[in-house]
């Protein structure tokens, strides 16, 4: 029997004083956990050397790579040292240790590293690059360890002896293969022998949000200003308060907080949440910036190899029903290699231009279409996340058949009325019928000529839905706005242009890039050297947009 309570009893129990409850209640029951975090307190009381990154210092990027503060994460103090543009495993961040570290001393060494991108697990080093006896440059690991992604791991040598005799020493990070970027915090370098902290897993159960393993008054009164205020302190400690689990803390929550420090409840529910705590997305003035360094003109032509031992996604054509154009309409799907349907998948809307079909951006082409390689070869190397691609048929038109001349209006309906159909009845086809992550900051579109005008488009009209927008030559006829609030605003905006376009010019995409500027809203500007009306603009453009897109 479902139990309900009154409005009166609600507002009694949530204003009754926490002094009449005992002070506090052991937890016992299933110890229920419900998340987990990288809690960066600890480690010992004196350091030789500390770095925890509030300011850049003397670290630098190492090889091609280059480091910069971030805010995104942070074990200590509010940022983290950010390592991107890295072309090869070795490139990194390094900083040169000063003149008081003696050769053939040793030293206990930690240094915390994660990522967000790539593969599902990385071996990271922390290195030694110094000059050896002979005059040569010579390198060693003083730890290495295996990272999962997401979530800050140590590295750590309590007992490392610098070589003798050696010179020039410089402390790096690596990884063992691949080029993702990473994250770098609470470097620390203490006497030899030292036990330095890392960082410690932070387990909150059911009931407990002040997570000190015990339910007291004190959760209680944290469960009730989260409801009479509608905000908590994060996600995890709103989590901690929905006790029933049924999604919502309310006065049913607040019923059983009392019922258990009055020793009426004995037991805890035995749901368990699992879903990760989720980061909200940087805003287009903080992602815009850590993109725009990465960007190339083109794509380097290794990116249209199949590299032997590496797996690439499969295309199939399939339908969906337009509710815009009363009929099914095909589509191209790109599924990652190894899709799993118990996995959830961010996904990337990829639109052709006039007169052509579902075919062109993704088998067919001027020449070879390449986008399967580029983003197959990017998503192995871990520049890029596991993403489903969908390539539809935008023309869209009740009673036409298909476009019939650029000076045609109902073919031009045609195009634009896609912009609402892909929000009705595309990606609600796509949701149901494929395992896809949902939400803006999982959601990318992009096109090109006209399909680029209406990714354009769709970007502006449904900013709520697409967390990345880009465009490829696009065609005349977007009228704005250039600008959103900052809070729903996409992350990202790409525009590229080529200098060799004799269909649009340069002159229709640098307008859109001139009008975005005038707007003062971030974005960046891609030109391609030489770039046509087709395939070498779009394959530049692809090779850039899919590895900026879902990290915000």
């Amino acid at each position: 029997m479902k139990k309900t309570i009154s409005a009166a009893m609600s507002m009694a129990i949530l204003l009754s004083a926490v002094s009449t409850l005992p002070a506090s209640a052991n937890l016992m029951g299933n110890n229920t956990v419900i998340g987990s975090a990288a809690d960066a307190a600890g480690g010992v009381s004196e350091m030789i050397s500390e770095y925890t990154f509030d300011a850049l210092g003397e670290w630098k990027g190492r090889g091609s790579a280059s480091a910069a503060l971030s805010d995104k994460y942070a074990m200590a103090g509010t940022k983290s040292l950010y390592v991107t543009g890295r072309a090869a495993s070795w490139n990194g961040a390094e900083v040169a240790l000063d003149s008081s570290f003696k050769a053939g001393n040793s030293y206990s060494f930690s240094a915390c590293v994660r990522y967000d991108a790539g593969a599902a697990q990385t071996k990271f080093h922390l290195s030694l690059q110094y000059t050896g006896t002979d005059d040569k440059a010579a390198y060693d690991k003083i730890a290495s360890v295996d990272v999962p992604k997401d979530g800050w791991v140590q590295l750590a040598n309590a007992e490392y002896t610098l070589p003798a005799g050696a010179t020039n020493f410089i402390l790096y990070v690596e990884t063992e293969t691949g080029s993702s970027n990473f994250y770098v915090d609470k470097v620390q370098i203490a006497a030899a022998g030292t036990q330095i902290d890392g960082p410690k897993p932070k387990f909150i159960q059911l009931g407990d949000p002040s997570g000190d393993g015990a339910i007291t008054a004190e959760d209680l009164s944290i469960a009730k200003k989260g409801i009479l205020t509608g905000a908590f302190d994060s996600d995890t400690e709103k989590k901690a308060c929905d006790v029933n689990y049924d999604r919502e803390v309310n006065a049913a929550d607040i019923v059983w907080f009392h019922k258990f420090i009055m020793g009426e409840e004995t037991q805890f529910p035995e749901k368990v949440y699992t879903e990760p705590e989720q980061l909200p997305m940087r805003t287009i003035s903080e992602y815009t910036p850590v993109c725009e360094p990465n960007l190339v003109m083109k794509e380097p032509d290794n990116s249209h190899s199949e590299v032997p031992g590496t797996q690439y996604g499969t295309i199939t054509k399939k339908q969906y029903f337009s509710k815009k154009a009363n009929k099914n309409k095909p589509y191209n799907i790109l599924l990652p290699a190894n899709y799993d349907e118990s996995k959830q998948y961010p996904v990337l809307y990829l639109l052709h231009g006039f007169f052509e079909n579902e075919d062109r951006m993704i088998t067919k082409g001027n020449g070879v279409m390449y986008t399967r390689q580029i983003i197959g070869n990017a998503i192995a190397a871990g520049e890029a996340e596991d993403m489903i691609v969908v390539v539809p048929w935008i023309f869209t038109h009740p009673t036409k058949e298909n476009a019939t001349s650029f000076q045609d209006y109902e073919s031009s309906v045609g195009y634009d009325n896609f912009v609402d159909d892909i929000v009705d009845s595309l990606m609600p086809h796509i949701e149901e019928t494929y395992s896809v992550k949902t939400g803006r900051e999982n959601t990318a579109v992009t096109g090109f000529s006209m399909g680029g005008r209406e990714s354009l488009r769709i970007g502006m009209k449904y900013p709520d839905k697409f967390g990345y927008v880009g465009a490829i030559c696009p065609a005349p006829g977007v009228e704005g706005p250039w600008s959103w609030s900052e809070e729903t605003a996409p992350s990202l905006i790409l525009l590229t242009g080529g200098t060799n376009d004799d269909v649009v010019g340069l002159s229709t995409p640098e307008g859109y890039h001139n009008n975005f500027n005038k707007a003062s809203t971030p974005h960046i500007w891609h030109v391609v050297q030489g770039g046509y009306h087709g395939d070498n603009c779009i394959h530049a453009h692809i090779y850039n947009f899919c590895r900026f897109i879902f990290k915000a």
